[in-house]
């Protein structure tokens, strides 16, 4: 490989990007990633490559894992991150159907709306676009390609201005579309991308305190749109109808840099608590006061200012709103948190350590109901782990107990490909079900010290496969469960 890297990067003068993948092969790993990111850059310093290169891209999400960074940028995978990303580069990679390659059979097409809006999506939170196109074996374009991207080029003709060279949005989050942001010397155009048109033709921009210069729909003919002003709103009025199907965008001129009131971010431990739970608001606005709630009901400028240390013993939720001069200057921001009684203990006898596991064979897109199957092994492992007599298509259901230290809260993780399930004394705990690549996802549960049932339910399909299991509680933070902590009946 080395070889034909050096022939591409010596002989063709200087490359722009480098694209690796296929690093979820159990052939590959983290230290070969790092000499291989190293090798290419000693050719061409340069270069752009990206995080595929090495072994810890974190499943379809495509960011890295901590501490296995090799690469350049993320390359989320069929998805775009739900938030921006700030000081992260990123593109997302899509398909126009559902293959990468040519695929007769495959007439599940992304509409050429959907794919201007995940074009505006991308763009709003500042990361790029690769679109993919699968060709026959003939070179051609397939015909609804081609009328994919004529849909798209006939956009861009009219409101590309809002994509090309644009920025990230400086809003949190939009209700109704997508922000896109050009930055001049003589001041900053906001692009709206307008995915829900307002049916009484007012469009709220939630906590812009700048000055307006003018507004007007980009790549119409139209003059300027009225503007007004409603609590820490910007509003401006809209013509009844839209002027595109898929992204009309409205472009609205500032003076200087935005002066955005995003709502305060409110931030704990977790979502739920056994006796206390410490929370933090943090102002996401200069040069203003932070009144909160704990009742759910809209802060007012007398309420409660956040600061300090700040504590829920009930349930509740919490609400806090950025003040000017005793106004209100950004949206509310919400969050609730439940008190609950950690579940009890189990008490068996008879144990020893370790997991009993079934494995199973089938063919499956969710996880099955394993009790209604047939295994065709059963045994006893140390700790949760895969290992089959085939490379896809199958699929494991663990079960023991797992011994709790102390009294608390507890969070569970599962990495797979594909789909697993936690459940902990019968409660599903962790959702990470469906065809994936490597996919972390997490949840937690109040326990009482000692035994807890523990089941976890694995499957995988086609392409790779793996399952971790990790945990955190009061007193440590993410590890795997340890060996020491799992048992079975005898």
């Amino acid at each position: 490989m080395k070889a034909e890297l050096k022939e591409l990067l010596t002989e063709y003068g200087p490359i722009g990007v480098l694209w690796f993948d296929g690093e979820w092969e159990s052939t590959w790993n983290t230290t070969e990633g790092r000499d291989l990111y190293d090798y290419v850059r000693s050719l061409q310093p340069g270069i752009i490559i990206n995080n595929r290169v090495g072994a810890g891209r974190s499943g379809m999400e495509g960011f890295t894992k901590e501490g296995e960074f090799s690469g350049d940028f993320g390359t989320p995978e069929q998805e775009v991150p739900p938030t921006g990303l700030g000081g992260v580069d990123w593109e997302t990679c899509m398909t126009m159907n559902d293959h990468w390659g040519y695929n007769s059979r495959d007439t599940n097409w992304k509409s050429s709306k959907e794919l201007i809006r995940t074009l505006a999506d991308v763009a709003s939170k500042g990361g790029n676009f690769l679109l993919n196109i699968g060709p026959t074996a003939d070179g051609v374009f397939p015909a609804p390609c081609i009328d994919r991207l004529r849909a798209l080029g006939a956009w861009m003709e009219k409101s590309g201005g809002s994509i090309t060279g644009t920025t990230a949005s400086p809003f949190r989050a939009l209700t109704w579309g997508r922000c896109t942001v050009r930055r001049t010397t003589s001041g900053t155009t906001l692009y709206l991308h307008v995915f829900d048109w307002p049916a009484g033709g007012k469009l709220a921009v939630p906590g812009l305190l700048s000055e307006p210069r003018r507004a007007y729909i980009l790549g119409g003919a139209g003059g300027p749109l009225p503007l007004g002003r409603s609590e820490d709103a910007l509003v401006v009025s809209l013509p009844h109808t839209p002027p595109d199907s898929s992204d009309p965008v409205v472009a609205l001129e500032i003076e200087g840099s935005p002066d955005i009131g995003n709502p305060p971010l409110i931030s704990a431990a977790g979502s739920i608590f056994i006796d206390r739970l410490p929370f933090t608001i943090t102002p996401e606005m200069r040069n203003s006061d932070v009144r909160y709630t704990t009742d759910g009901s809209d802060p007012a400028a007398g309420s409660p200012l956040a600061g300090g240390d700040l504590t829920l013993t009930e349930s509740g939720t919490v609400s806090a709103r950025g003040f000017r001069d005793g106004k209100p200057v950004s949206p509310v921001s919400r969050a609730s948190f439940t008190k609950v009684a950690p579940l009890p203990p189990r008490s068996v006898e008879g144990l020893a350590p370790g997991v009993a596991f079934r494995y199973y064979q089938g063919e499956w897109d969710t996880i099955p109901d394993f009790g209604r199957l047939v295994p065709v092994k059963e045994g006893r492992l140390r700790n949760v782990g895969i290992s089959s007599t085939r490379p896809e298509n199958y699929g494991f259901l663990f079960e023991g107990f797992i011994a709790v230290p102390v009294r608390g809260i507890y969070s569970f993780f599962t990495d797979s490909d594909d789909g697993s399930r936690l459940f902990v004394d019968d409660r599903a705990v962790v959702e990470n079900d469906g065809l994936h690549g490597m996919t972390e996802k997490q949840g937690a549960v109040a326990l009482e010290a000692g035994l807890h049932a523990l089941r976890i339910a694995y499957f995988n399909k086609t392409g790779g496969s793996g399952l971790e299991v990790s945990w955190s509680g009061p007193g440590f933070g993410k590890c795997p469960v340890p060996d020491s902590a799992l048992f079975v009946r005898r």
